[in-house]
Formats: C-alpha cells, sequence, structure tokens
C-alpha cells in the first residue's frame, strides 16, 4: 500500500511540474561587454600567451569579441620587462621565448600592465615552488561500482614540507585538454584545501585518480567508458598557484558546474568570478574579469601500454 500511495504522489507531482508546456520567452537586458583577461603564464621556455576577450550575454552562444590595439607587458621586481604583441591581431598577445629565457623565477613578483581602450589595468603574482611529478601508474581494473573495466591512471607527486603550497593538476588526453568542470583538479598541501592539518604527504588517492577522464558511452547501452585505452597518450602538468588562484579556481569550477542546473530550485546563483586584475585608471566601475598568475611547473606523460 505504502508503495502505491508514493507511486501516485510521483505521478501526481510529475503531472504538476511538467503538465504545462507555454513557452516562457524571457528578455534579458544586456549589460555593457567586460574585458576579460586570461593572463596565466608558466616558466616553461617557450612563447606565452595573453588574451584579451569581451564577455558576452549570458545566453549569447557566438564568440568572445577580441580585444586588439591594447599595450601589454609583464615585469618582475627587477625592473625586466616582457613585451606581448598581437601580431595576428586576434586578441592573443604572445612573448616570444628565445628557447632559454622565461618568465617565473621563484618567489619572483611579476606585474602585468595592460593600457586598453583608454583604460590601464594591472595585477601582480607571485611564482611559488612546485614538486616533480614522480610518475604516472597506469593499471587495468576489471568494472566495479558502477566504473567500467578498463585503463586508469594515478599520477604520484609529493608536497613539499611547509604549509601553503597551492596546485593546479591539468590533463591531456591525446593531446586533448580535459578541461569539464569535475575534471579541474586542484590541490592544497597534498589534500583537497587549506586547513586540512595534512603536509609534505604524496597527493591523496582522489587527486591522484582525478586525471582519469569520464566520458559517457552514447550508444543505446550508455554508461561510462573506460578513462584510457591502449595507445592513449597521457600528459599531466602540476602548476603551483597563488592562494588567490585557488580561490579563482574554485570559484570558476562552481560557476560552471552550479548545483542542480540552470533553472532549478537549489541551484547556486550566479556571480562575477573574483578577479585580482584591478582598473589603476581611477574608474571604480571599469571592473575586468579573468585572472593574471604565474607559475613554476612540472610535466610528465606517458602511454598506455598492456
Amino acid at each position: 500500500m505504502n508503495r502505491l500511495l508514493k507511486l501516485v504522489g510521483f505521478l501526481l507531482i510529475n503531472s504538476f511540474l511538467f503538465g504545462c508546456e507555454d513557452v516562457i520567452d524571457i528578455d534579458v537586458e544586456s549589460g555593457s561587454p567586460i574585458l576579460a583577461v586570461d593572463a596565466w603564464l608558466t616558466n616553461q621556455s617557450e612563447n606565452q600567451t595573453i588574451k584579451l576577450r569581451y564577455s558576452t550575454p549570458y545566453f549569447d552562444s557566438s564568440k568572445a569579441p577580441v580585444g586588439t590595439g591594447a599595450s601589454v607587458t609583464v615585469s618582475d621586481e627587477n625592473g625586466k620587462v616582457y613585451n606581448f604583441v598581437d601580431p595576428d591581431q586576434d586578441g592573443d598577445y604572445i612573448w616570444e621565448s628565445n628557447g632559454t629565457d622565461s618568465i617565473g623565477i621563484l618567489d619572483m613578483e611579476y606585474t602585468l600592465n595592460v593600457i586598453f581602450d583608454g583604460e590601464a589595468y594591472q595585477a601582480k603574482s607571485v611564482v611559488k615552488r612546485v614538486p616533480p611529478i614522480d610518475s604516472i601508474f597506469v593499471e587495468y581494473r576489471e568494472e566495479d561500482f558502477g566504473f567500467p573495466e578498463g585503463y586508469y591512471a594515478q599520477v604520484f607527486a609529493k608536497d613539499p614540507e611547509g604549509n601553503g603550497d597551492a596546485y593546479w593538476i591539468r590533463t591531456y588526453k591525446n593531446g586533448a585538454f580535459l578541461n569539464k568542470p569535475n575534471e579541474i583538479n586542484l590541490s592544497y598541501d597534498g589534500g583537497f584545501s587549506a586547513g586540512s592539518n595534512i603536509d609534505g604527504i604524496t597527493f591523496i588517492t582522489p587527486i591522484r585518480e582525478a586525471i582519469n577522464p569520464f566520458d559517457e558511452d552514447e550508444s543505446e547501452d550508455g554508461g561510462f567508458l573506460s578513462p584510457y585505452v591502449l595507445g592513449d597518450n597521457i600528459k599531466v602538468e602540476v602548476l603551483s598557484i597563488t592562494d588567490d588562484a585557488f580561490d579563482y579556481m574554485n570559484e570558476v569550477k562552481i560557476q560552471i558546474d552550479r548545483p542542480g542546473g540552470i533553472g532549478e530550485l537549489f541551484a547556486s546563483p550566479i556571480f562575477n568570478v573574483t578577479s585580482n586584475i584591478e582598473n589603476v585608471s581611477g574608474n571604480p566601475e571599469d571592473k575586468p574579469l579573468g585572472f593574471f598568475a604565474v607559475s613554476n611547473i612540472s610535466v610528465a606523460e606517458t602511454t598506455v601500454v598492456e
């Protein structure tokens, strides 16, 4: 009898929620475009890129307009200046490395300066330490707890002693960056967050295993696909980040993977992610989006074999 009552209640609720099929067009007023700065640099001896874009309305899926004609520089504490130029006029400002020089001396503070459309913007970032990647371990596993059989990987790295080390672990599968919300892999002192009273440990298991993608099978069978198959290339990067960058990336993750989804009752509200880039022209209403960071980086890769 209880099961019958539950079934009737479920059907009534569903008919109430989905019985109305009227389409409601919402006229959302579009605000002025906001400058967005993507300036995440590493100490690798290779070309570095800073991207200038404009924000677009929330429901606009078109390509973001680019910001051209800007002056973009990065300088260190010693006064050395790195000039970023936009040769293709596509909003991608590039500093060309000579193959030996790099941006990202440990403990050095770097300053980003952008002059664009009559406004001046500035941000600062300190380069923090990063541990080497010990190894990428790959093993074959049988189907278990809903996870399919297949090849699974773990990345092993050990947080150095001393509290306050934050990391962004980025993974590439066959050259493609894994950038879904659940693939944003962050660590603080080898764990999940500050204040966890751990330090100087090998990254905990959930972080080691977060380099595995879980794509859904689009066939009739459904379910998840094996993270990796024989012959796949796995590349992992561990980037050192500041506390501000750690908080920024967590906010990004919340905004693109909001609980409940758009329009759900308990969905998180949408808000602009906190930026460390300031308008230094004295215009408080002109606040850019984006983030400036300079990271030390460790890189390792492997190929899946039997």
